[in-house]
């Protein structure tokens, strides 16, 4: 299937998610934060990203717009952002991504999102820095 770097800061929700798509048969790299996520993006190139957004160290929102300007080539990576912020739709289009899904949701819809990600490849496209 894919490679994927899943990103989340609680412990629950991360390890069941990366337990769920290795089930699915992805590889997953899992980190806590942001920092951490970049560090997994360094040491390996994934087909996508799953990232929260409102973590602790570095925020979602802060990595994403990091992989487009200090790690090169990652900035064709398609990111899926889960959040159970009320600002999630915003936050996409900020960041440019058309992928995101509010938490909690159903492991199907995580499947489908994952599916469309991978199929369309679009990657994220800050306006503020591709515009």
């Amino acid at each position: 299937m894919a490679s994927i770097v899943l990103i989340d800061d609680d412990d629950d929700i991360r390890e069941t998610m990366a337990d769920l798509l290795a089930m699915e048969g992805h590889d997953v790299r899992a980190a806590r934060n942001g920092v951490e996520g970049l560090q997994a993006l360094d040491d390996h190139f994934p087909q996508l990203v799953v990232t929260d957004v409102e973590m602790p160290v570095l925020d979602g929102r802060a990595m994403v717009f990091r992989m487009f300007v200090e790690n090169l080539g990652r900035e064709n990576i398609p990111v899926i952002l889960v959040s159970g912020a009320a600002d999630l739709r915003e936050v996409a289009a900020v960041l440019g991504t058309p992928y995101y899904l509010a938490k909690p949701f159903p492991l199907e819809a995580l499947n489908a999102t994952i599916g469309r990600a991978l199929t369309e490849a679009i990657p994220a496209r800050p306006p503020s820095l591709f515009g």
